[in-house]
């Protein structure tokens, strides 16, 4: 890791020795010597960023009848993570929902990284944020990795939360299956908050509320059919008319 940002800070001081000549053309250079700086790195760590940086991910060891523990789907995805400083571009990773964590793969296993070095990640187009309940955030809200649905000068978090649940079926066989709980959030001025319907958002978002209502009537949003986007929807153009 320390010859990565050992090249990377002799290209960034050769770059500043012309700085005063410094042009669109040089930007660009610049630009492109960092990412074939860091190509090369992802290239030759290989998997050893996973081994050094990470566990064996356990795994499940039962079958479940309905479900899994991941996010959207049972297989990997190519993503990227902010990991320990430095972006990875096109990992194959999961997103475990039961445990909270993120797991990649290299050429012989699957490796469950630290959360803490975790800053963020996408997988399918999803963007996630960890998110650390301490003395900045005095509200509810637990240490995690929280979807971003939108983001401007408030910005809107989901959590989505899997337990596994044991249950009998109608012909008395034990049955293992997940329940899921989804938690909506605001982050405004820097404090988390809880969204839990309508009128919260709209108490949150003053004095904006009554614009907020006569969107929601001319876009016909409804919080029940689909809160993901009627709150998307509302933070977004909230975020276009409180300037």
């Amino acid at each position: 890791m320390n010859k990565l940002f050992v090249v990377v800070f002799i290209i960034l001081s050769f770059t500043s020795l012309s700085h005063a000549q410094s042009s669109n053309k040089d930007s660009l250079f610049l630009k492109t010597a960092i990412e074939n700086t860091l190509q090369v790195y992802y290239n030759n760590i290989g998997d050893q960023a996973a081994k050094f940086n990470g566990v064996q991910y356990p795994g499940y060891t039962v079958s479940f009848a309905d479900g899994h523990p991941y996010f959207k789907v049972n297989a990997l995805n190519k993503g990227s993570i902010f990991y320990d400083g430095v972006l990875f571009k096109d990992v194959d990773l999961l997103y475990d929902e039961v445990a909270d964590c993120v797991v990649i793969q290299d050429s012989t296993h699957r490796i469950q990284l630290v959360n803490e070095k975790l800053k963020s990640f996408s997988i399918l187009e999803d963007r996630f944020e960890r998110v650390e309940n301490n003395e900045a955030n005095k509200t509810n809200i637990t240490t995690g990795f929280y979807q971003v649905l939108t983001e401007g000068k408030v910005t809107l978090y989901k959590k989505e939360t899997k337990q596994i649940k044991e249950k009998y079926t109608n012909n008395n066989e034990l049955s293992t299956l997940f329940e899921i709980t989804t938690k909506y959030f605001i982050k405004k001025e820097g404090q988390f908050f809880e969204i839990n319907n309508k009128k919260s958002l709209y108490t949150l978002l003053e004095p904006y509320s009554k614009e907020l209502n006569q969107f929601t009537k001319k876009e016909k949003l409804n919080y029940n059919r689909d809160k993901d986007f009627m709150l998307s929807s509302l933070v977004s153009h909230y975020n276009k008319i409180a300037l």
